[in-house]
Order: structure tokens, then C-alpha cells, then sequence
């Protein structure tokens, strides 16, 4: 889940700069990409407890902690190794929830799920935009593979909008 455009630029700057321990600093701003995911999807997990979309919001906030550890760790090797990590990072499965419980949800539910899809979005252009610009093959392997896990979050998002749009749950107008 992505800061404002000025702290996402900034950031952008300091990853892809040839000196790590900037690169270290500039992790943090990933880091807070992914403890405002955690928070949202915690948040949202609660909210919609026992139900699929709940589920749902804890798989992802689940995912959330897993990539926040990783960045973690490449830091942490950054600032006292100046060597790059590869991402231990779990395949997400593809379909996570069925349409079974959808009616049950409220307009909230769909307001969240496009929000989170909206930020996964986001997530996922900053990282490509980090590897885009960065040297190191390492660095760059380990920026695609979060682009791609928060891409595969937001196909999950879209299949959720995608079951509710034509069940009437999402008013158009």
C-alpha cells in the first residue's frame, strides 16, 4: 500500500542508488508500503470475521508480513553484509474464495476490495519502477518478485469485483 507520490519518489531515488546504505534507507519506504497493507488487511479481516471476505483479508495480510520480513531481512543484510538477498517469498494460490457468501456482505465489503485493488496497483508499479531503475541483478530480482506477488494480489481483487458485478452487489451510477 503506497505513501504519497513525493515519499514514493524519494524512495525510488535512494533504491536505485549505487550507494546501499541509501539503498537501505530507501527500503523503509517499502517497508511502510507493507505495514500499511498489514493494517489495512488486518483492519478489514476483523470487520468481515467469518465471513469468505474476511478470509480473504487475512490471506492478504498474511502475504503483507511475509513481504515485510523479507524487506526486513534484505535490509538488515544491506546494512551489515552490502550484500543482496533472493525473496523467500510462498506462492499465493489463485483462487482464494468462492462466491458462496458474497451476498451476505454489505456495500463495505465491495469499497474495500476495490480500495485494496486500487493500492495493490500501486504497490506493484513502485516496485517495477525500483527494478526498472537499478543495476544490480540481485536487487532487481528481488524487486520484480514483490511486483509480481502484488500483481497476483490485485488478480485476486479483480476476481472478487468481477464475482460481485454481476450479482447486483456493486451499484453502478
Amino acid at each position: 500500500m503506497a505513501g504519497s507520490s513525493e515519499q514514493l519518489k524519494q524512495a525510488l531515488e535512494k533504491v536505485s542508488s549505487e550507494d546501499l546504505k541509501q539503498v537501505a534507507e530507501g527500503l523503509s519506504t517499502a517497508a511502510q508500503i507493507e505495514s500499511e497493507g498489514i493494517s489495512f488487511y488486518g483492519k478489514q479481516a476483523e470487520k468481515f470475521k467469518g465471513s469468505e471476505t474476511g478470509h480473504f483479508f487475512k490471506f492478504l495480510q498474511g502475504q503483507e508480513e511475509e513481504h515485510l520480513e523479507a524487506i526486513g531481512k534484505l535490509k538488515a543484510s544491506l546494512e551489515e553484509k552490502s550484500q543482496w538477498l533472493e525473496p523467500q517469498l510462498s506462492t499465493p494460490e489463485t483462487k482464494m474464495f468462492s462466491k458462496k457468501d458474497w451476498d451476505k456482505e454489505n456495500s463495505e465489503g465491495i469499497t474495500a476490495i476495490l480500495f485494496a485493488l486500487w493500492k495493490e496497483k500501486q504497490a506493484k508499479e513502485f516496485y517495477e519502477r525500483i527494478a526498472s531503475r537499478i543495476r544490480n541483478e540481485g536487487a532487481k530480482r528481488f524487486f520484480l518478485a514483490l511486483a509480481e506477488f502484488e500483481k497476483e494480489h490485485a488478480e485476486m481483487l479483480e476476481e472478487f469485483v468481477e464475482d460481485s458485478y454481476y450479482t447486483n452487489e456493486l451499484v453502478m451510477g
